[in-house]
C-alpha cells in the first residue's frame, strides 16, 4: 500500500502559554492520531496555523518531531508561500527530514496571477528542491487562497515534472472538480478535503482524505476506508455538523475538553478561541445531533 493513501489528519499545531510550539504535546497529539487510525498527518496545514509562524519557527517544529522519533514517513509538510526561496526552504527541509510529502498551496497573495505564473511558481520551486524522491501534493483550497489549480495545469505540472507531482488535496467542496480530477489525470493521488466527501471520493478512484476533523474523527473515518460502510452516515453527519463552527478553535476545544489540558484551547491571532455564543451552539449541536458521542479512546 502506497502511503500517500488513506486518512490524513490536518493536525492542530498546540500551544505554549506564550504562545509558542509546543513540540511535546505536538509529538504526543501524533502519536494519538497514528493509534486512532490515521494513515498520515499534515503539518502546518490550514488547521495547523501554517501561515501564523515564521520559517524558522516551521523548521525547527519538524526537527523536533525527527528528534523525538516521529514516524516521518507517515508525516506531510505544508510548505506553500507567497515566495518561492520560502516554500523551497521549508520543501527541502521537510524532504531532507523525511517526510512523506509536502503540501504545497498555490502563492495566495495576489489574487488575478495567470495560469502560466501559477505554473512558473510551482515549477520553479520543484525544480529548486534538490531530492528526486520528492512528492507534492498540490492543495487546491480557493476558498481561503483565492486562486487554485485546474486540471490543465496539473497536467502540464506533470508533463514539466512527472512523479514529483504526486497528487492534490482538493478542500473545494465542489464534486464535479473532484471528479474531473480523478478521471482526467493520470497517476495522481487525489485526496478530498473532508471526510464527508470520503465516501464519494474512493468511488471516483480517489485515494483518501486529508481533514481537519480527522483530529477527532480519525477512528470513524479509518474505519469506513477500510469498508465498514455502515458507519458512512454518521461519519458525514459528524463532519457537516461541525462546519457550522470555526475548524481550528472548535477542534481545540474539543482535544482540550478530551485531554482535560484547557491550554489546548490557545490559537495564535488573527484566530481567536470560541465566543461563550459559540460554545453554547456547539453544545447545542453535539446534544441535539448526537454526533461523537465517546468519538475518541481518551
Amino acid at each position: 500500500m502506497s502511503i500517500l493513501q488513506g486518512i490524513w489528519a490536518a493536525t492542530v499545531t498546540p500551544l505554549n502559554s506564550d504562545l509558542n510550539v509546543d513540540s511535546s504535546r505536538l509529538v504526543a497529539h501524533i502519536e494519538w492520531l497514528f493509534d486512532q487510525g490515521s494513515h498520515g498527518v499534515v503539518v502546518f496545514g490550514t488547521t495547523g496555523e501554517a501561515n501564523s509562524f515564521s520559517v524558522r519557527e516551521r523548521r525547527s517544529v519538524i526537527e523536533q518531531l525527527h528528534e523525538r522519533g516521529v514516524d516521518m514517513n507517515r508525516i506531510m509538510v505544508g510548505t506553500g508561500c507567497t515566495a518561492v526561496p520560502d516554500t523551497v526552504e521549508l520543501s527541502q527541509h521537510a524532504v531532507d527530514a523525511g517526510c512523506a510529502a509536502v503540501l504545497m498551496l498555490p502563492p495566495f497573495y495576489y489574487k488575478t496571477v495567470s495560469e502560466d505564473g501559477l505554473f512558473d511558481f510551482i515549477s520553479s520551486s520543484v525544480d529548486q528542491i534538490d531530492r528526486s524522491t520528492t512528492r507534492v501534493i498540490l492543495y487546491h483550497f480557493p476558498k481561503m487562497a483565492g486562486i487554485g489549480f485546474s486540471v490543465p495545469l496539473i497536467n502540464r505540472l506533470k508533463e514539466a515534472h512527472g512523479e514529483r507531482i504526486a497528487g492534490i488535496k482538493d478542500s473545494s467542496g465542489d464534486t464535479d472538480n473532484l471528479t474531473n480530477y480523478c478521471r482526467d489525470i493520470e497517476d495522481f493521488a487525489v485526496f478530498a478535503g473532508s471526510e464527508a466527501l470520503l465516501p464519494y471520493a474512493l468511488s471516483e478512484g480517489g485515494v483518501g482524505c486529508v481533514s481537519a476533523t480527522a483530529n477527532v474523527t480519525s477512528r470513524l473515518a479509518r474505519a469506513v476506508f477500510d469498508g465498514a460502510k455502515a458507519e458512512a452516515e454518521r461519519m458525514i453527519k459528524t463532519r457537516k455538523a461541525l462546519e457550522a463552527l470555526p475548524f481550528v478553535p472548535t477542534m481545540k476545544h474539543l482535544l482540550a475538553e478530551n485531554s482535560s489540558q484547557s491550554d489546548f484551547n490557545l490559537v495564535r491571532p488573527p484566530l481567536r478561541q470560541l465566543t461563550a455564543a459559540q460554545l453554547s451552539r456547539l453544545d447545542e449541536i453535539l446534544g441535539s445531533t448526537g454526533v461523537l458521542p465517546n468519538f475518541i479512546d481518551a
